[in-house]
């Protein structure tokens, strides 16, 4: 996830400083530690449970990936990359060549040691950037991807712009996302935020309407059920791995627990959905 938040006017403050912090590293190479790994021989699969910072976790970027259709040697934008995960995801299984981009230094930083750590820097790049100004000339890019972050920016229709304005003609947008349900408002907690001033929903319909506002086609609309189902079929092909407490979301957020409960609260009452969707630039 991307973003945090501020007690400000300003939206984009408001939700960035919702993830500020204290530094990571450190906090990492603890975790690490206790688990029993060394940080200069890291395995993206023994990250899984740590560095997949949204829901569903790799499950989640399996099954995106696949709809996607993301080949070796692609150049993959990750907007609000978080720790870089879904990155070292893309690059180590489908040989992609991934920016990781996230507006917060502290996951930044977390970004580029599990990324160095896991031998992916020369096909892994970390920048510290803005969604809503990305700092890349225009059709760099085969894919443009993000998991979980339009709840935190208010700008929607930005966001999407800049998505489709660094995607070359031909290429991908790809997004797995939350959305307003039909169930009413939102409950907090919630993993992206503690109260409205930190989210941002919008319904599916109206995501759509923005993805095609512009030079994007939607391919591939899962949402609701069809999405949570399209998930569960890519969990099934992923080996299982033995548990292992000192990694885990509780690194980077030590109340995830009532926050993921808070979460599954929302989708069991309708409150909020999960999509996943392709878009090409057609043009």
């Amino acid at each position: 996830m991307n973003t945090a938040h501020v007690e400000s006017e300003d939206p984009r403050n408001a939700s960035l400083s919702y993830y500020d912090g204290p530094e990571l590293v450190d906090t990492l190479l603890d975790a690490l530690a206790r688990a029993g790994l060394d940080p200069t021989a890291l395995d993206i699969d023994d990250l899984a449970p740590l560095d997949e910072f949204h829901a569903l976790g790799r499950a989640a970027s399996l099954s995106l990936a696949e709809l996607a259709d993301v080949q070796p040697d692609e150049r993959v934008l990750d907007v609000g990359a978080g720790i870089g995960g879904p990155a070292r995801f893309l690059a180590a299984r489908h040989g992609a060549r991934v920016t990781a981009l996230d507006a917060t230094d502290r996951f930044c930083g977390a970004a580029e040691l599990l990324t160095r750590g896991a031998g992916l820097a020369d096909r892994v790049e970390v920048v510290c950037g803005d969604a809503l100004a990305l700092p890349f000339p225009d059709h760099s890019f085969d894919v443009a991807w993000t998991q979980a972050i339009l709840q935190n920016i208010a700008d929607k229709p930005r966001l999407v712009a800049e998505l489709a304005r660094v995607v070359a003609p031909g290429g991908r947008v790809a997004l797995f996302e939350v959305l307003a349900g039909p169930g009413g408002p939102l409950e907090f907690p919630v993993p992206w935020g503690d109260r409205q001033e930190h989210s941002w929903l919008i319904t599916g319909q109206e995501l759509r309407e923005l993805l095609e506002s512009g030079p994007l086609t939607v391919s591939t609309w899962n949402e609701g059920q069809s999405a949570l189902d399209a998930i569960a079929t890519a969990a099934r092909s992923i080996p299982a791995q033995p548990p292992n407490r000192h990694l885990g979301l509780h690194v980077l957020m030590p109340d995830y627990e009532a926050r993921m409960a808070g979460l599954a609260r929302n989708v069991a009452q309708q409150r909020i959905e999960l999509v996943q969707a392709v878009a090409t630039r057609t043009d």
